[in-house]
């Protein structure tokens, strides 16, 4: 009777290699069997379909056959050992090395082994991660001398867990969203009110990882960024600005109309000089003309 045993769930970063133990239980000589791997979920009875039909390691005769392994895999599987004692397929070590793991690697795999008498098979679920950048932090003040706080991490994968906390204790944040982008990757965001003098941190991360932390030590100051509405001393600064704006149109409005004012009195002046010069020039010419006559 053929048993298979597995360990599972496996979690590899991505780009790393992946070694997805099977085995079977009485330890007796796989060489002579025929070893199917294959992703989709395990069928207790004979499985059936395309991801049996398009196997990413098939092994049998004691030869691998590539003749229908799925092209995604060719070149980057073969047989893998549980740890490192093991002897391979003469103690009925079945594993599966996967090298160069991508994120479309993730999920479940079945290893299915046969002989002329029996077979089984067993499942192994595969998690790829990816580390992202460790969490920006950036404050806002608001009413009520509170401070809206928000954390913001990317490049993980699968959805990391995001935690708030002060010096004492955990906090619960108000709000957690999760985005992803092209490539399959994870961003998150989440935001906090938290009085405007305190220190909180946020640390995002995978439970079975240390995870990346900030930290930031609030202390008011007016150069707190203030949300639109909150205070009245925006109002307050551009009251006094538009004062300002005004008392200097008002300056520049009286020079304009004196200095017209000033010119036109200089016009009126120089017009009256110019025809008293005409009316001496017309007699002096009608006296010159009367003596002739």
């Amino acid at each position: 009777t053929l048993t298979v045993s597995v360990k599972s769930p496996v979690s590899v970063q991505r780009g790393h290699v992946a070694t997805l133990p099977c085995w079977l239980t009485s330890s007796q000589s796989a060489e002579d069997m025929e070893v199917r791997w294959y992703q989709g979920s395990d069928q207790k009875e004979t499985p059936q379909g395309n991801e049996f039909d398009t196997p990413i390691l098939f092994y049998k005769a004691k030869e691998f056959d590539y003749t229908s392994q799925k092209a995604s895999y060719a070149g980057r599987v073969s047989f893998g050992l549980k740890e490192g004692t093991s002897g391979g397929l003469k103690t009925g070590d079945i594993s599966l090395k996967l090298r160069n793991v991508t994120l479309e690697d993730t999920g479940k795999y079945t290893c299915f082994v046969s002989s002329l008498a029996d077979y089984d098979s067993a499942s192994v679920s595969l998690i790829v991660t990816e580390t992202g950048r460790p969490p920006l932090l950036s404050a806002v003040m608001k009413d009520d001398d509170q401070v809206n706080v928000s954390c913001e991490s990317e490049g993980w994968h699968p959805k990391p867990e995001l935690r708030w906390s002060d010096r004492t204790e955990a906090l619960t944040s108000a709000d957690v969203s999760f985005s992803k982008t092209s490539a399959g990757l994870y961003t998150v965001r989440s935001w906090l009110l938290v009085p405007s003098s305190s220190e909180v941190s946020c640390a995002v991360g995978f439970a079975s990882e240390v995870p990346k932390e900030a930290r930031i030590h609030l202390k008011y100051s007016p150069s707190l960024p203030e949300e639109s509405g909150s205070s009245s001393a925006g109002w307050v600064a551009f009251g006094l600005l538009l004062a300002a704006v005004l008392a200097a149109s008002g300056a520049l409005y009286f020079l304009y109309f004196r200095r017209k004012a000033n010119k036109s009195r200089n016009d009126t002046t120089d017009g009256k000089k110019k025809t008293q010069k005409q009316t001496d020039l017309f007699t002096s010419v009608w006296q010159n003309f009367c003596k002739m006559s």
